[in-house]
């Protein structure tokens, strides 16, 4: 493909994208599940990816060095090139930056205790800010990131191994709430056409 056309197609893609709606990885362990994280939030046009990372992964700040790393395109399928990837050091700054532009905060850790857990198909993914935690392979997310949230989210499962990975379950809960809010603004476009349409009758 074309650098031209790569470029219409990045900009087709761009009014599908959801710039209200962000996935948060809390320090995650390993890089092929954050960037199977980014390909997957890329293709169903999440907005940004916001990475919390404690110097593990070693991740360069600057997110046009991300794009520029062979390694990041690949394991990403070049998913890093075309979704925003911000980097942070705290769990603490993360949230700061959130506060500020209203965002409201939902977790991916069930039983929680002393949280409302949510299963997946039940939750409301509707608010206009939205960003989606998810945690550490092995940890999960933190008490300082649980505390922040309204919610978590559990995803049914009804088979013997009641667990995926991570890559998986955002896989999974990135692509319910996308159609969830995709399905709840189009409700709002097709009342505001009808409501555009229906005309006083004279008297």
């Amino acid at each position: 493909m074309s650098k031209r056309s790569l470029r219409e197609k990045a900009n087709r893609a761009s009014v599908f994208r959801s710039r209200t709606f962000v996935c948060v990885v809390e320090n995650p362990k390993l890089i092929q599940n954050l960037m199977g994280i980014v390909r997957t939030a890329e293709a169903l046009g999440v907005g940004k990816v916001y990475v919390i990372d404690n110097g593990r992964l070693k991740l360069p700040k600057d997110w046009q060095k991300m794009r520029d790393d062979p390694h990041l395109k690949n394991v990403s399928a070049s998913g890093i090139k075309w979704i925003f990837v911000k980097i942070f050091s705290s769990t603490s700054e993360c949230l700061q930056h959130l506060a500020k532009k209203n965002f409201t905060n939902i977790g991916t850790s069930p039983h929680q205790l002393g949280k409302k857990n949510v299963p997946l198909f039940e939750g409301k993914y509707t608010q206009h800010h939205l960003a989606v935690w998810f945690g550490n392979e092995a940890r999960g997310l933190s008490e300082e990131a649980l505390e922040a949230c309204d919610f978590c989210i559990q995803i049914p499962m009804y088979g013997i191994i009641e667990s995926m990975n991570l890559s998986s379950s955002a896989s999974v809960v990135l692509n319910h709430i996308v159609e969830k809010r995709q399905e709840y603004s189009r409700g709002k476009l097709s009342k505001k056409t009808t409501n555009k349409q229906i005309k006083p009758t004279p008297k």
